[in-house]
């Protein structure tokens, strides 16, 4: 165990939730960002699903839900005449199911994700340093030495400190990677440079996702904001004179009203602008010793698909639990090592998909056709998976090539193998609260492996064995690390509930899977013999097991032994 504070230089929705996820772990952290105060501007704003789930066990999901809104339908005009419809579509999306009651994107503005995460993580007793820049670190063994600078007063005031961690999710342009020299391999696409930006709108408010003009010539496409009535987000491409706009950004409603010939459209001031190119780049690494990269510091990709901004939290939710497992001195710090091995497969899959999306969207002329859509609809990041790590663990099955082959597949959304993401269940009875009831997705954790023993019938001696080896098992893992919850047939009923409880104590909750869903979603009999699923802080599954020897190899993949 070290000691300091994790330092996370950047307050992008990577940061926030990283430091959100450590905070719930009990982690002390810092939070610096150069910029004088929250940065202003809708951006990066689609929500995946996976991105949802998370939040539902981060314990944000009910402030998104509540501020974002659905993805709008989009209209290409005729570039002959701006008020002509040429065509009308929807993005495709795929239906709620049970294990999957989040199936759809949502549109939610960075601002407004950022000020949520912001929220909740003073809530916590953690403010964002703004106006604090990371200048330089070097690292020991034991800590990170480092150089933050802030300006009070017109002067630089110096600070040198010490922590245990420092993580950089300072951006593209980020200080923590070019310090530690790695690479940033890929390319950028000058030929598709662009401004983005937001700016007021006068009168009703728009309704719809709208692209004027031919993007191999002058385009532009603007979005409704899900939360400000007067914002329109927009992208403005082709052969324009990007400085010249930069220069003078009230210039940008000229651009639009040439481009779109649409003067029915009452703009207003420009909130913000910027320039934007594709960037399409990631690492070889993303841990060297005590630093850390994540987010865009790790990875750009285009801005097709949404994958950017939701790709980026994730990392932190995977880095974050265990990050906080080694700082208390429950884990070894080789078990920093599975962040890498984990996400870069994800990253590098992303980048393809993201990258073969940008070159359809920009060479169609009208609405998608069926290989876009079809693209689209499997960028959902529920099929993101982590099958082929290893401290991932499936109790006597070898593993299979073909099923490592791809790290975002269709099949890891629903068949919760370890190493895909863990599925909803609703309608669990709590034995020990009669009346009231939960599903996973309440009982999962970001500072918890939730260890879901479905019992069968309990009844049997043989499976009471083995719930009581089960729980000694869970009962030696570190304190608060790992909780026990017993799952039980819909035909034991409260009667097995009764059993299990009786023949074992040390479950800190007892179900009755009412409606099976948890059996079906889970792909476990109803009446077989007990079934283990450990499900990771971070939702993913961990392990498969059928015995208490099975989660202790698993757990001994994670935790350090008695004799470390």
């Amino acid at each position: 165990m070290s000691t300091g504070p994790v330092l996370i230089s950047g307050a992008g929705p990577s940061g926030l939730v990283l430091a959100l996820a450590l905070r719930k772990n009990g982690i002390d952290v810092r939070i610096i960002d150069k910029e004088p105060s929250p940065r202003l501007g809708e951006r990066g704003a689609g929500v995946s699903p996976r991105s949802l789930e998370l939040h539902k066990i981060l314990g944000t999901f009910d402030d998104v839900n509540r501020l974002s809104g659905p993805i709008k339908t989009k209209r290409d005009y005729d570039p002959l005449d701006g008020h002509k419809i040429a065509s009308e579509y929807v993005i495709p999306t795929n239906e709620p199911t049970i294990g999957i009651p989040y199936a759809k994107p949502v549109m939610l503005g960075q601002n407004h994700h950022e000020r949520i995460l912001r929220a909740h993580l003073e809530a916590l007793g953690t403010q964002v340093e703004f106006g604090s820049e990371l200048r330089g670190f070097t690292q020991s063994a034991d800590s990170v030495s480092v150089e933050i600078v802030r300006h009070v007063d017109g002067k630089e005031v110096v600070e040198q400190s010490e922590v245990a961690w420092l993580v950089g999710c300072d951006g593209a342009r980020s200080v923590v990677r070019k310090t530690l020299g790695l690479s940033f391999l890929g390319e950028t696409k000058d030929d598709r440079e662009m401004l983005i930006g937001d700016i007021k709108v006068k009168g009703e408010a728009r309704q719809y996702w709208e692209r004027w003009g031919d993007p191999t010539k002058k385009a532009v496409v603007t979005r409704p904001s899900s939360q400000d009535a007067d914002i329109l987000s927009f992208i403005i491409g082709g052969k324009i004179d990007i400085p010249k706009l930069l220069a003078n950004p009230n210039l940008v409603r000229d651009e639009f009203y040439e481009i779109s010939g649409r003067q029915d459209i009452v703009l207003g001031e420009v909130v913000w602008i910027s320039k934007y190119r594709p960037n399409i780049r990631m690492v070889d690494k993303l841990r060297v010793g005590r630093v850390f990269v994540a987010g865009d510091a790790a990875h750009c990709h285009s801005p097709t698909g949404g994958q950017g901004l939701n790709s980026s939290i994730q990392d932190s939710f995977n880095l974050g639990w265990k990050l906080a497992l080694v700082q208390k001195g429950y884990a070894p710090a080789s078990l920093l090592d599975s962040y890498g091995e984990e996400r870069l497969p994800i990253i590098a899959e992303m980048l393809n998909k993201t990258t073969e999306l940008l070159k359809i969207v920009f060479n169609r002329k009208t609405g998608p056709d069926t290989s876009e859509n079809k693209l689209r609809k499997a960028m959902t990041q529920l099929g993101v998976n982590y099958r082929g790590s290893s401290i991932v663990y499936n109790e006597g099955v070898e593993r299979d090539p073909a099923t490592l082959a791809s790290a975002y597949n269709k099949e890891s959304e629903t068949a919760a193998q370890p190493g895909d993401r863990a599925p909803e269940a609703p309608v669990l009875v709590d034995v020990s609260n009669t009346g009231t009831q939960a599903s996973l997705f309440d009982i999962f954790s970001p500072s918890v492996h939730s260890v879901l023993v479905f019992a069968g019938n309990g009844t049997r001696s043989s499976s009471s064995d083995t719930l009581q080896n089960l729980s000694g098992v869970i009962a030696r893992q570190p304190k608060g690390a790992v909780r026990g919850v017993l799952i039980v047939s819909p035909e034991s009923g409260s009667q097995g509930a009764a059993a299990c409880t009786q023949a074992n104590g040390m479950f800190e909750q007892v179900f009755v899977d009412r409606d099976g869903h948890a059996h079906a979603g889970y792909h476990v009999p109803v009446s077989g013999e007990v079934s283990v699923v450990v499900v990771r802080p971070d939702g993913f599954i961990g392990a498969r097991a059928h015995s208490a020897t099975g989660v202790e190899q698993y757990f001994g993949r994670i935790f350090l032994s008695d004799s470390e």
